[in-house]
């Protein structure tokens, strides 16, 4: 299942980069253009940071969901400063996003955790039944 959620996000990503690259080309940047344009900005950032966090922090794994989650929405609330997305009236809407995203996105994740380790569990007794 994560590998179709995967796949599908890769293709739709193509296609709208495709096709928006034909936009900007004949009609300039739109606002929605720029808004797209600045969500895979931020989704590169976000991947970075999480790939550093990955290969030189090692925690938990309640402390790493902890630390991601507050680490994320930083880079959200910077980013979305920046752009002006966020007003410092409404920040606190950074953290509602993020969450929303990281539990879809960890719930999909942790599916695939159990079942590897049931597929790998199951070789194991599988290996041992033989001996």
């Amino acid at each position: 299942m994560k590998k179709i959620i995967r796949d599908t996000c890769l293709l739709a990503s193509l296609m709208i980069l495709a096709v928006f690259t034909f936009s900007i080309i004949w009609s300039g940047i739109t606002a929605e253009i720029a808004l797209v344009l600045e969500l895979f900005g931020l989704s590169l950032i976000i991947s970075i940071a999480n790939y550093i966090y990955d290969e030189y922090i090692s925690l938990s794994i309640i402390m790493t969901y902890i630390v991601k989650y507050f680490a994320i929405t930083g880079i959200v609330m910077l980013f979305g400063f920046i752009l002006g997305w966020f007003y410092p009236s409404n920040f606190w809407m950074a953290f509602i996003y993020v969450g929303i995203v990281l539990v879809l996105a960890y719930s999909i994740d942790s599916f695939k955790v159990k079942r590897d380790i049931d597929y790998i569990n199951s070789r194991i007794a599988g290996r041992d039944s033989e001996q």
